[in-house]
Order: C-alpha cells, then structure tokens, then sequence
C-alpha cells in the first residue's frame, strides 16, 4: 500500500476530536493548522503549517500522537516534543518519502554532536506514541530500535559544576560588581524599578523567571518583608498552587512598596501581576489569548519578561576578568545557578538546596556540592586582584563641605548617621528625591553621594564593622554590608590621601 493511500485510509479510520482540552484545561481545536493556547503562566504555540510540500502527510498522524500529551502533561513538555520532531526532519539531507524508518534515526542519531544526543531521548517518547496509537507514518521497527538502544539523557549541571563565566554561576566580585551597576544604573534612570527589583529577586530567591512571572503583587506582606514565590514545578493544577517563603532585605522591602503604591495609583488591583505585561510590555502582547477570568490575565510571559530584563541589564553589566574584561552576560538562569552555588559554598546540605530552588527531589543539585568550597574560595582569591578595581564600591566624589557641594545645603540634600554623630556625613546631588535606599549606608555606594572631607566616616565604618561581627555566625547576614564598608574605607582612603597631598604642598611652600 503506498504512503497517500495508507493515510487516505487511515483518515476514514480515525478522525480529530472536534474539541480538545488541555491539562490547563484550554479548550482548542485540533483541525487548525496553528494550537494556541495559556498553560498558567505560559502561551504555546504550534504551528503545523511548517509540515508543508513532502512532509505534509506527516500533519494529521503528528497531531494525533500528540493529544494525549496534550491532556496529561504541561505544555512545555508538548512544545518540546513537537520541537524534537521539526528537529529531526529539518536535520535530514531530505524529507522522509515513506514512514520513519529505524535507517532514518540512526542516521539522525549520527549526524548529531555530543552536545545533543539527548534529542534522541526527547524524540524516542514521541515515536513510541505515534506507534502505539497505531497512526502512519513510522514503523514499527523504528520503535522498537529506539527501545533496543541507550539514548542519552541530556546532561544537566555543567555550566554550574565548571563555572563557566558565560552561562555558570557569578563569581562573589561578579555578584557585587552587578549588584553595585544596578543599583547605579537605577539612580541615573537608566533602568526601570521593575528591572531592578527583578535583579534583587532574582538574587535573593533564585527562582526561575516562570517563578516571577507568576507573582502578584499581594504575594508580598510589607509588614514583615515575606515574599510568597509561586513554585511552578509541582505537577499541581496551576503555578499559583504552592509557594514557598523567602525573607527580603529591609531595602529591597521599602523599594517593593514604592513600587507597589505607583502600579496601585495607576488603576491596579492588588491581586494583579507583580510584573505587569503592560509594564514589561508597553506594545502590549501580539494576541490576547486569556480570558479575564484567567488568574494569569495581564501576566506577561516568560519569554517577554526574561527578553525584557535581559535587553537592560545587557546595557549596564560590567566588566569581568573572566572574559577578558568584556561586559558579563546577564541571563536570569545564571542568578538562579548563583543562589544554589552560594548556598552550596556556606555548607547547605542538598536538602536543604533542593528546597530552597523548588527541587522535588536530589537528582538536579549535585552540580552545586560537587566542587570543594575550598577550591571555590582559592578561585575567587585568584581573581580578586583583577576584579577589585572594576568593583570599585565608592562611585561618588569627594567635597570640601557642604558649602562645595551640588546643592549647598538645600533641604534633603544632607546626609546624617545620628547613631554615630550629630554632624553630616554628606550630601545627595539627587537630594535624596524619590531615594528609597538605607541612608548613610547605601549612600556610600551611590554615585550621587558627596561626602565631606573632614566628616567622621571613620565612626560610619565602626559601625558597619560591628553590625558585621553580630553575625558573624551567618555568612550571608555577615556580607550585607560589605560593599558599604568596602565603599567607606575607600571614602576614608580618599580623605587621607587629600590630607596627605595637603600636607605635603604646605611643607613644600
């Protein structure tokens, strides 16, 4: 029987349902040739009309077998199979003319580097459905030939158990240096406060982006700066069924309120998104594919939420040595490997990792324990001495007083530490308008800073320096304040250099 034959018959034996229903419960239509629809916080799309010319015959029987992925699992895990089959035939010299035989895999398997064998495996789960469903198109033999031999699983881990610096975990001077060129970039309105907070959270969660997505704004209590991050992976009804509790910096916490308020003052309700698609997204999306009654209306995706966040950070990420000083790629699944790396390194055991990233089981942290923080901590030591000047804490300047300052003394524009002294410290060439940083603390990092030659910041430094020792059990709590202190001394350095040169001019004279 030849192939048109084959499936002129199988079209009188089996036809598409008139209706489908997803695992999200979408309702779609299986006879167009494009399936949209919203899985939480997720919009897919196939587009069948690329099966077109040769392949066409391949349309019907490739949307039967996948059906029962469809209502069952997530539509990631559709999409990807439905990748895994465009990869196959638009890898081969020609489309196959008859069925999928075992020849056409194995020559797949073949043309495929180390990298990617596992794309078999992906593929192999759609092929022995197809087969099973007894639908044309592959032989049974093909499936049985993927049953017979090992397919690699594909290889997870590696970024973060090599520290690659392009795709790996930050390194601690990375980590500070972006932390510091964000906060910046924010000052000088260079980034929006959405992408700001995205980095913050991002670094103190280490969740995924389709994690952040899923947020609203009600997910965050300004009373005790608790954050309820939606843990998307649990095979449950929805993103939104569990989360998990995370502890936010006091200055974090005050800029989630500012910000909070304006997406109030702008029409929002509290229950809407935390990063809103018309936010994220001024265009708006191509096609509105929820209803209003969706819990995800109005959440962008996210693709556009990672596109976006990248497309910034891209502009004001330092330099690193790592790269030969070129700028750091900024994507957001690397603050993720730096969280689980970091909790590896402060000696988390994996269960408490696996928790912490929304793990459910130990397979996938492996890669954060299996280098000795020993060998890290050499790592970091050896590259600290080409990183430090790039990570320079203070980026202000130093004035005479306050009478040399941007704005001489006008209102809002001096900064005190009463806790230390009843002088200032300095001034803000911002006045402190629309700040919702830990002042004098986060001034000394800021650009707009101006601190006062004769000032007492040596007394600021003490301070820092014993706050520290208080949590000196707490690595993490301990390190809050290091860029500040690293900020301060540099003040301190700067004065007495000023003093010095001072000096120096009037023995000269």
């Amino acid at each position: 029987m030849s192939q048109a034959t084959e499936l002129k018959s199988h079209a009188l034996a089996h036809r598409l349902p008139e209706r489908v229903f997803t695992r999200s419960r979408a309702s779609l239509d299986p006879s167009l040739d494009v399936w949209e629809w919203a899985d939480g916080p997720f919009i897919a799309r196939l587009d069948f009309r690329r099966l077109d010319g040769n392949a066409k015959f391949f349309k019907e029987p490739l949307k039967e077998a996948l059906i029962p992925y469809l209502k069952g699992h997530s539509s990631k895990h559709v999409t990807n199979l439905f990748q895994a089959f465009f990869h196959f035939l638009e890898s081969a010299p020609a489309y196959p003319t008859t069925a999928i035989d075992e020849q056409d895999v194995a020559n797949y398997a073949a043309r495929l580097g180390e990298h990617e064998k596992w794309r078999v495996g992906t593929l192999n789960g759609l092929l022995q459905k197809w087969v099973e469903l007894q639908l044309p198109g592959v032989t049974a033999e093909c499936a049985a030939y993927l049953r017979e031999h090992r397919k690699p699983g594909n290889t997870k881990g590696d970024a973060v158990r090599t520290r690659d610096p392009v795709k790996g975990p930050f390194s601690e001077d990375e980590y500070t240096a972006l932390h510091s060129a964000a906060n910046a970039a924010y000052g000088r309105g260079e980034l929006p406060l959405w992408t700001l907070l995205l980095a913050r959270l991002l670094l103190a969660c280490g969740g995924r982006i389709s994690q952040y997505v899923s947020l609203k704004l009600s997910d965050f209590n300004p009373q005790t700066s608790v954050l309820r991050l939606p843990q998307v992976k649990t095979g449950l009804d929805h993103a939104r069924a569990s989360f998990l509790e995370f502890d936010i910096s006091s200055q974090t916490s005050q800029l989630i309120v500012a910000y909070r308020d304006e997406l109030l003052a702008s029409g929002n309700a509290d229950d809407c998104a935390f990063f809103p698609a018309e936010l994220v997204m001024p265009r708006g999306p191509r096609k509105q594919v929820r209803s209003e009654a969706d819990i995800f209306f109005g959440h962008c995706t996210p693709q556009n939420l990672s596109q976006g966040f990248v497309q910034y950070m891209r502009e004001i990420a330092p330099p690193t040595a790592r790269l030969d000083y070129a700028p750091m790629p900024v994507v957001p699944q690397r603050f993720r490997y730096t969280f689980g790396t970091r909790l590896a390194e402060e000696g988390s055991s994996k269960m408490v990792i696996a928790e912490r990233l929304g793990h459910a089981d130990l397979q996938n942290v492996d890669c954060y324990v299996s280098a000795s923080p020993k060998i890290v901590e050499s790592y970091d030591k050896a590259l600290s001495k080409f990183l430090a000047p790039l990570a320079q804490a203070f980026k202000g300047q130093v004035v005479e007083d306050e009478a040399h300052s941007t704005h001489k003394g006008a209102p809002g524009s001096r900064i005190h530490d009463f806790r230390v002294a009843t002088e200032g410290l300095g001034s803000c060439a911002g006045k402190g308008a629309g700040c919702g940083f830990n002042k004098p603390v986060a001034c000394y990092s800021c650009f707009r800073f101006e601190p006062w030659l004769d000032a007492p910041h040596e007394k600021v430094l003490h301070r820092l320096e014993a706050d520290r020792q208080k949590w000196a059990s707490d690595d993490r709590m301990a390190a809050v304040n290091d860029e500040p202190i690293r900020a301060v001394k540099e003040v301190i350095a700067l004065c007495a250099q000023i003093w010095s040169q001072r000096g120096h001019e009037e023995g000269a004279a």
